[in-house]
């Protein structure tokens, strides 16, 4: 494929032969060193780096050719036909990395589970029929619409890279059953027919209840019904019992790929507060050249300069952590806390330092 070889030769060279450049502020500074004026927004290289991370789930690395190849030959797919290539874009699936930690242990079960149980609900609630001669078509139609919009939404949410929003899938359950607690949902356990919610509005509106039931194909409607409640009611107590190793709390034993997703959030959002820094520095004209040699004083500890300890917290949170997780799994994370508590005090030191002087 001539034309695959020549895309994957000019990605080599562009990365093996960088054209020099200047990072710049779009807020009209240089974050670091520049002095070009004009333009509005943030930094126009981070903004290409987390297109990068958003579209092809790589964290951009200079000098990383085989990672961006490999990513970008995941998310593009290219084939011949009559004798010219063609690209499609492959959908990241629920599974993707997502810089660091992906949709493991417990999240990835009961994803799993709710992803078959929705397979076979959805034709379920699609073919129940009225039993009560009086139906009102639309108003059967809509309520069909809002149990089929929670069951979509619930699988959706269960497999969000960094985890699903408690509440969110809380208030689904709710909305479907009438309370989102398996405790209070006993009597709907033993006997599907007594369901509350939109399931239960859903059964009035159809006559789905058992004295109405005259023929074997009515008793069939009726108990692809009870089938539909079950499916969700079950789903329900795998939540209910997984819950606790997906929400943000201090139990312990939680599952490696979420929590390095969370993880990497975080150590992005340091990377960030150093660029804001930067640009809130610049704003007061304490530029680059004086933030080289403006020194700290820490109790029992050496000097270092402001540039210094900024680009320390930079490069260990946007390179060196995410290197060393990578690498070294739930051994790293041990690592990365140590660098991480140490680098939190010099720079709380300096903030005093900065209110008393």
């Amino acid at each position: 494929m001539a034309d695959n070889d020549d895309l994957v030769g000019a990605v080599e060279d562009a990365v093996t032969y960088p054209i020099l450049t200047k990072e710049i502020s779009g807020s009209g500074r240089s974050s670091r060193d520049g002095d070009w004026s004009g333009g509005t927004g943030g930094s126009l290289t981070r903004t290409a780096q987390g297109a990068i991370r958003d579209l092809l789930g790589w964290r951009y690395r200079a000098d990383d050719p085989k990672g961006f190849l490999a990513a970008l030959n995941k998310a593009v797919d290219l084939k011949e036909i009559e004798g010219h290539v063609e690209s499609s874009w492959k959908a990241r699936p629920y599974m993707v990395q997502a810089d660091l930690g992906e949709v493991t242990g417990a999240q990835a079960s009961i994803y799993e589970r709710a992803r078959v149980a929705i397979d076979h609900a959805l034709p379920l609630l699609e073919t129940l029929k009225p039993l009560r001669s009086d139906v009102d078509d639309q108003s059967v139609e809509s309520m069909r619409a809002i149990v089929r919009s929670a069951f979509v939404e619930i699988v959706t949410e269960l497999g969000r890279v960094s985890g699903p929003r408690i509440q969110r899938v809380d208030d689904y359950f709710t909305r479907l059953l009438g309370s989102d607690d398996p405790g209070d949902l006993g009597g709907v356990f033993s006997d599907p027919g007594t369901v509350g919610g939109k399931l239960g509005d859903l059964r009035e509106r159809l006559g789905l209840k058992r004295e109405l039931v005259l023929t074997v194909e009515e008793e069939r409607n009726f108990t692809n019904f009870l089938i539909l409640v079950d499916y969700t009611t079950s789903l329900l107590q795998t939540w209910f019992a997984q819950r606790s190793f997906i929400e943000r709390n201090d139990v312990a034993n939680k599952f490696l790929g979420t929590q390095l997703v969370r993880l990497s959030q975080a150590l992005n959002v340091i990377v960030e507060s150093v660029h804001e820094a930067y640009d809130a520095m610049d704003s007061v004209f304490f530029g680059p050249e004086e933030r080289d040699v403006t020194e700290i004083e820490f109790d029992g500890q050496p000097r270092i300069t402001v540039a210094e300890l900024l680009s320390w917290v930079e490069h260990f949170a946007g390179e060196e952590a995410p290197q060393l997780l990578e690498d070294s799994g739930k051994d790293g994370v041990d690592a990365v806390k140590a660098t991480l508590v140490q680098l939190k005090a010099l720079v709380e030191a300096a903030v005093i330092q900065s209110q008393n002087s």
